[in-house]
């Protein structure tokens, strides 16, 4: 192929699921919310040079012969598709479609099962390579010649033969700005923002720590250059957004990098509302004031348990002090906290199950995200139940819908207590009415209430 500009697809494909391919990680959406993949704001400003085309046919609601229509007239040279742990089987039914009709165009595939289970991905004949990280430049590589033996950071094919040069040694990424033209951003949503449209970013990839139940810490840790950031953010401003979503597994892991960004926030005057997700071991009263001032509403913490021999058991180095504490504190200042736990972990009891159920309401979480256990690819847990026979490598979970029972407790229990975490959470008539007297947009309540009825009826299914 020349080296001239190139007709590339961007590809969420269909699901009979509100399915969330995003960062190397897949699960069905748990209420009625569903943000941009931020694998494709990212190679919106990489492949910036090029003809880019999104088909997001989840938000969209497009069927498979839909897609296939809207491919076949835009003719491209190259396909980059997402794929999921979850769906992956039906996405390859999907693409092998697509290849059968496309058969001049390269398919590149991105995701958690990508990643993880590259020998057997990169198997399949309708996929031509692998993207494993998707902040890198060598995409442009492998686009300007897909004959190049010598491209890192993918796994591909050279007339049948897999190539495979491992990582870029850099621990620094950079994008540019995204291409928002691409996207519909007032179709994407996230339950607790301020407003719409909202810009998403990335500011770093992957994670430094090593979670057991995770996969995130196993792909890598590069933070993004401070200056090209600044310059995105003081673009949103400029576009009119009022709102930015950091994409961040974990923002407030490099301190001087917040704060530097905060200061330049402040000082640039940039009146712009943020959330982001962090850890309650790196955020101290100091940096959330000043991220307060800088705009930040809410932080999502993984709080996992409100058992601290569980908390030590997945590796999670955090303690159930430091969680008091900076909740306390971000209520104190008025930033919201968005905590995630993990119910029905291998060997939890049903009393250390009530126990977290009880806790996140002791601490008075604005929201909590509660997830049924999934031993997720790449996850150290996860290789330990394959090496000890209790989990075929093959299995696929999707942690808002379906888990794997590893406790002494009864399938039907766990979901009971699942639903009773729900319902006692989130239904609590004091916590309802706390919630309708935040509310300051129409954007607010109209996302309140759907994410409400959603919550409601999976409760009570």
């Amino acid at each position: 192929m020349n080296s001239e500009n190139k007709k590339i697809v961007l590809l969420n494909p269909p699901s009979s699921k509100l399915l969330q391919r995003d960062f190397i990680c897949s699960a069905s959406s748990k209420a009625n919310y569903y943000w941009p993949p931020i694998d494709f704001v990212v190679l919106s400003g990489i492949l910036k040079n090029h003809k880019l085309k999104l088909i997001d046919a989840i938000i969209d609601n497009l069927s498979p012969v839909e897609v296939l229509k809207k491919i076949q007239e835009e003719k491209p040279d190259f396909i980059i598709s997402l794929v999921s742990a979850i769906d992956f089987e039906n996405e390859v039914k999907i693409l092998e479609k697509i290849k059968k009709e496309n058969p001049q165009a390269k398919i590149i595939t991105i995701g958690d099962v990508a990643f993880f289970e590259k020998d057997s991905v990169i198997a399949k004949n309708c996929i031509d390579a692998i993207l494993l990280k998707f902040v890198s430049h060598e995409i442009l590589s492998y686009i300007q010649n897909p004959s190049n033996k010598k491209i890192k950071d993918l796994i591909y094919k050279i007339n049948g033969r897999i190539v495979w040069n491992g990582f870029e040694k850099s621990k620094f990424f950079s994008y540019g700005q995204a291409n928002f033209g691409i996207f519909d951003l007032n179709k994407y949503s996230i339950p607790y923002a301020l407003h719409k449209p909202f810009a998403p970013i990335l500011t770093n990839y992957g994670c430094p720590y090593q979670c057991e139940f995770c996969s995130s810490g196993k792909i890598g840790y590069y933070l993004r250059d401070i200056e090209e950031t600044k310059k995105e953010i003081a673009s949103f401003a400029k576009q009119g957004f009022k709102e930015m979503f950091i994409r961040d597994f974990n923002f407030t892991t490099n301190k001087q990098f917040v704060r530097e960004l905060c200061d330049f926030i402040i000082d640039s005057k940039i009146k712009i509302a943020w959330s982001c997700e962090g850890r309650v071991d790196n955020v101290d009263e100091e940096l959330l004031l000043k991220m307060k001032e800088a705009g930040c509403y809410l932080i999502f913490f993984g709080i996992e348990s409100g058992n601290q021999k569980s908390l030590d058991l997945i590796n999670k180095n955090t303690t159930i002090e430091q969680i008091i504490k900076v909740f306390s504190f971000c209520k104190k200042i008025k930033i919201k906290t968005l905590g995630s736990v993990i119910i029905a972990y291998p060997g939890e009891t049903k009393e250390e199950i009530l126990e977290t159920i009880n806790f996140v309401k002791e601490i008075n979480a604005d929201y909590i995200s509660f997830n049924l256990y999934v031993p997720r690819y790449g996850s150290t847990l996860r290789a330990r139940l394959e090496k000890d026979k209790k989990l075929k490598n093959d299995s696929k979970f999707d942690s808002s819908t379906e888990f794997i029972n590893l406790t002494k407790i009864s399938d039907e229990e766990i979901m009971n207590l699942y639903k009773k975490a729900i319902k006692s959470f989130y239904f609590r008539p004091r916590y309802i009415f706390e919630q309708i007297m935040k509310m300051r947009t129409i954007s607010q309540i109209k996302s309140h209430f759907l994410n409400g009825w959603s919550l409601l009826k999976k409760s009570l299914a």
